[in-house]
């Protein structure tokens, strides 16, 4: 294939942009809190910058692929540009923020576009980690993706009622109203065990996913023996183990069968591997 032809790679390119904001940003912040680099104001400024642009590369780059390969175009596509347009809020709310520490300036438009940024960042993330989800898992973990999905909304819904009711023209205070509504017993105990019941859902999606993958990577390497029971498999792993055992043993049955109809083998040896094939089975 012609070198001139080749096809443009977005996932690839924001792969090595997000590979290099990451060596910079540890770089940096190993240099800031060793001493080596002075911790002036514009040294922080760059390395929040680089980590937050990382930090949305990151949620970007499952959508580059998808899209990269035509899975699920359209879908991809509003994420794509969603999360650019947080990456350019983020950029321009930290830059505004440094800008205000520095000259110690105070403004309620800056407080305005930070609670006008945060608000949509979290319907992005949440909305895109979601979306994800369904796509990577589809019809597996149903009940632990369901209460996941469910955690995920009542955690958005509590943060972003809580940035509703914030009166910034009254130096950041939490309106009664909403007060009682975010911070009474009942919400508070309700937002608790989302976290928790969270982090057990990902928790046990994610367990299940390796648990699988390995079994499949055993099984598809033939290299699983009578040692197998050992392993936690569930019924569709233990299920395709049996074929490729099955399948593998019927293959090499067939095999010395026919050495042996083309006379390369004896009808002992014959009969000896086929007793040994079988009783591996």
């Amino acid at each position: 294939m012609d070198k001139n032809n080749k096809k443009f790679d977005l996932f690839k390119l924001l792969q090595n942009i997000a590979l290099i904001g990451l060596f910079l940003v540890v770089g940096l912040g190993t240099l800031i809190a060793t001493n080596m680099l002075p911790r002036t104001i514009g040294a922080i400024e760059i390395t929040v910058i680089i980590g937050l642009l990382l930090a949305g590369l990151l949620l970007i780059l499952p959508w580059a692929k998808y899209y990269e390969h035509k899975e699920y175009k359209i879908v991809s596509l509003v994420f794509l540009i969603s999360t650019a347009v947080c990456i350019v809020l983020w950029e321009i709310s930290t830059l505004v923020i440094f800008s205000v520490i520095r000259h110690d300036n105070p403004n309620v438009g800056v407080l305005h576009l930070i609670r006008i940024t945060l608000l949509i960042s979290f319907q992005v993330i949440i909305s895109s980690i979601i979306g994800m989800m369904i796509i990577k898992y589809h019809k597996k973990y149903i009940p632990f993706q369901a209460v996941t999905y469910l955690s995920m909304i009542y955690i958005d819904f509590w943060l972003s009622t809580l940035l509703f009711g914030v009166a910034i023209n009254r130096g950041l205070e939490v309106s009664p109203a909403v007060t009682s509504i975010v911070f009474n017993r009942t919400t508070i105990s309700l937002l608790i065990l989302a976290i928790v019941y969270l982090a057990v859902s990902v928790g046990v999606i994610s367990n299940s996913r390796r648990r699988r993958v390995r079994n499949t990577i055993l099984a598809h390497g033939r290299i699983v023996n009578r040692d197998i029971g050992l392993l936690d498999m569930d019924d569709d792993d233990e299920s395709e183990v049996k074929t490729t055992q099955n399948n593998d043993a019927e293959a090499q049955l067939e095999k010395i069968k026919s050495m042996y109809d083309k006379g390369l083998i004896t009808k002992e040896e014959y009969d000896t591997k086929r007793q040994e094939i079988l009783h591996k089975m």
